[in-house]
């Protein structure tokens, strides 16, 4: 089975009838979602591969040339043998833009197997255009891992730190709050008790109004845990009100103590971007339960939470995702085995 192949650098290249026609109803896929991640993601060049038949686009794969990949390890070391890789030979990674998805978006079988190997061809092709280090099929779920049109000398990693996601199903958050348990139910309440008592209130705002005090908290948050910062993630903040966006301000006597931005595309919502000073309680959770009120209350089918803090995330009613793995090839054996090696012992 053949397919006639289009390579685009952007979506206005596509158009967005036909961007959002192959797109159907996948959150984060949307013509509206990757100009936001162009923007942002401006340093890195897109590059789409759209597979046609017979005048009609039937299957597509989003890939990023980048050269500042962040990465979820701690080590102070991998992370600058990796800074150092893409110095020299960036990184062309499929993905939906900055929100932990597949960019993949393939037919039904039988037509699959032969869209998914066309496109590998064409990303082989890629990576010595462009003198690729390692390309790279991320947040793939379990069953996508054992189609048969995956090369047999990629490598395949399975189970990596899956994101968590709550399917929303309560007309409102009182009915939320009803599916909990007594106990889980008193420690809400309570929690919204204590923080009016400190005087403590959550506003919303359809873009964020200070960007760096959000950086601060954000970057408070990942020493604290030993994470990297994403190095988009000032772009994000910045860009939000290109997407449908609400930013979380924990406020405290005039100061903002916490934060977080929730975007959404295709009824899913997606946190991004905690930010805790760590000197006031009871914030995190105030957060955490006014992104679920939030998400209910503005017609949510999901929310994501992204990964980590799994035990907090399932008393909430978080259950992790099937998009923990990926599958990836090196430029040469010896970058073949890092790889490996980073992905099997370094992520956390």
């Amino acid at each position: 089975m053949t397919f006639d192949v289009q390579i685009a650098h952007g979506v206005e290249e596509i158009g967005e009838e036909a961007w959002n026609h192959l797109s159907g109803d996948r959150p984060f896929a949307s013509y509206r979602w990757y100009r936001f991640g162009e923007a942002v993601l401006a340093d890195d060049l897109p590059i789409y591969v759209i597979l046609s038949r017979q005048g009609e686009a039937v299957g597509r794969a989003t890939f990023w040339l980048e050269r500042r990949e962040s990465l979820p390890v701690r080590s102070r070391v991998v992370h600058s043998l990796v800074r150092m890789v893409l110095r020299w030979w960036p990184l062309l990674v499929c993905r939906s833009p900055l929100s932990g998805t597949s960019g993949l978006v393939l037919p039904a079988p039988p037509s699959r197997d032969a869209a998914l190997e066309t496109i590998i061809r064409c990303a082989q092709e890629l990576t010595q255009q462009y003198g690729v280090s390692f390309l790279l099929f991320d947040y793939l779920e379990h069953a996508e891992m054992s189609w048969p049109g995956w090369p047999q000398d990629l490598v395949r990693v399975a189970s990596m730190d899956p994101g968590t996601c709550l399917a929303i199903s309560w007309p409102d958050f009182e009915g939320y709050l009803a599916h909990l348990s007594k106990k889980h139910r008193y420690n809400i309440r309570r929690n919204y008790r204590l923080a009016a008592e400190q005087g403590i209130e959550v506003k919303y705002h359809r873009t964020v109004v200070d960007v760096d005090q959000a950086m601060r908290l954000h970057e408070n948050v990942n020493r604290r845990y030993r994470y990297p910062t994403d190095p988009w993630m000032r772009g994000v903040l910045e860009n939000a009100g290109m997407v449908n966006a609400a930013w979380l301000a924990a406020e405290q006597e005039g100061r903002i103590v916490g934060c977080e931005l929730m975007v959404e595309d295709g009824k899913a919502w997606l946190v991004m971007g905690l930010g805790l000073d760590y000197a006031t309680p009871y914030v995190y959770f105030l957060l955490g339960h006014e992104d679920i009120r939030y998400a209910i209350d503005h017609g949510a089918c999901v929310l994501r939470w992204g990964a980590s803090s799994y035990e907090v995330k399932q008393r909430f009613g978080f259950q992790p995702e099937d998009n923990g793995n990926l599958v990836f090839a090196g430029r040469w054996a010896s970058l073949q085995s890092l790889g490996r090696w980073v992905a099997e012992h370094n992520l956390a």
